[in-house]
């Protein structure tokens, strides 16, 4: 069994270089060593402060994902458009599902996420044509097929 104590865990503050994304993150499956130890999911603490989205609007190519709203308020933004979430509700968005939350409230947004972990993925920017994978973020130049392999 692995155990990991709230007194073990901190909160990682992040914050894009224009200040466009914020939010702080509480990773229990890190200290578990979920990636290293083939751990099956991932469980994460986001707080989100107020008028900010913690990330760029994303789909993932495997990774299915849960969230449920701990406190606050604020809006999942999908391709048909926002859809507002208060403390209680929760969203499960598939594979290939563009997503992204938004807090809209006056005070902290508080999201618990469950992702399944899956031991490849890759993740797709649409407003931005970016892709990124293993680590790394680039966008695609369509060629060839063969070009480069003879």
């Amino acid at each position: 069994m692995n155990h990991v104590s709230r007194s073990g865990v901190e909160w990682r503050s992040y914050r894009s270089p224009k200040g466009g994304f914020e939010a702080a993150s509480l990773d229990y499956a890190r200290p578990m060593k979920a990636r290293e130890s083939g751990h099956p999911f991932e469980v994460i603490f986001l707080r989100i402060p107020p008028g900010q989205r913690p990330w760029p609007y994303h789909s993932h190519g495997a990774q299915w994902e849960f969230y449920y709203v701990m406190e606050g308020s604020g809006e999942m933004r999908l391709e048909d458009g926002p859809v507002p979430i208060e403390k209680g509700d929760a969203m499960m968005c598939p594979p290939d599902e563009a997503h992204q939350l938004h807090n809209t409230g006056e005070g902290d947004l508080v999201v618990q996420i469950i992702a399944d972990n899956p031991p490849a993925d890759y993740c797709h920017y649409p407003d931005s044509g970016k892709w990124a994978c293993g680590g790394k973020v680039f966008r695609m130049q369509e060629t060839e097929y063969y070009d480069g392999e003879e």
